[in-house]
């Protein structure tokens, strides 16, 4: 669960607590053991870094029982995003990395095209001119062609998003590096040529 206070836990399973810890003039993400000993130490320079790096954290976690299908095509992903400069990067960054990318900038088309087109991946937005993204998640998962898709929202409150219950796999903090989302997407689009670039 995703808290407010900066010193508190971000996330927690049944093994694993995830915690941001305030050091110098810097920020730890830290992963502790059951017993409270921490095992992995990520040192990031703002909160924002530091929620991401956590969402890539506990998704590489989720990520070792997951098997995804080998595909003769190159791996599909839908972009829901209204802004303009936001949506060249996705899809730029996306397509660079071996992922065929079709965008489009409201909730209504992307529900459409959700199911009519199979995507491998759907990236929302949380800010979209017709619906928010929890919405939109929401109907992806309540639909059958879409209930099963991977969802990586994207949004300036990751807190928020969270707190109104979005139903995404992933949450990712704007503006989001597209290193980090091709991270988070590599976890739910296994099967990316291994010799994909992925921008810096």
């Amino acid at each position: 669960m995703f808290v407010h206070d900066s010193t508190a836990e971000l996330w927690s399973d049944s093994t694993v607590k995830c915690v941001l810890v305030p050091h110098d003039h810097q920020l730890e993400v830290e992963l502790r053991n059951a017993d409270g000993s921490a095992f992995l130490r990520k040192t990031v320079q703002t909160r924002q870094a530091a929620l991401n790096e956590a969402e890539y954290l506990r998704l590489l976690l989720c990520a070792a029982g997951r098997s995804t299908p080998y595909r003769a095509l190159k791996p599909f992903a839908l972009v829901i995003e209204d802004d303009r400069d936001n949506f060249d990067a996705l899809i730029e960054g996306l397509r660079l990395s071996g992922i065929r990318t079709l965008g489009c900038r409201t909730g209504a088309e992307g529900l459409c095209l959700g199911r009519d087109l199979a995507p491998d991946l759907i990236v929302v937005d949380y800010c979209l001119p017709d619906a928010n993204g929890v919405e939109i998640c929401r109907d992806l998962r309540e639909n059958p062609e879409t209930a099963s898709t991977p969802l990586i929202a994207v949004a300036a409150s990751t807190e928020a998003l969270r707190a109104e219950g979005c139903q995404a796999d992933a949450v990712l903090t704007k503006p989001c590096p597209i290193g980090t989302l091709l991270a988070a997407a590599r976890l739910f689009v296994r099967h990316l040529p291994d010799g994909a670039d992925v921008p810096s």
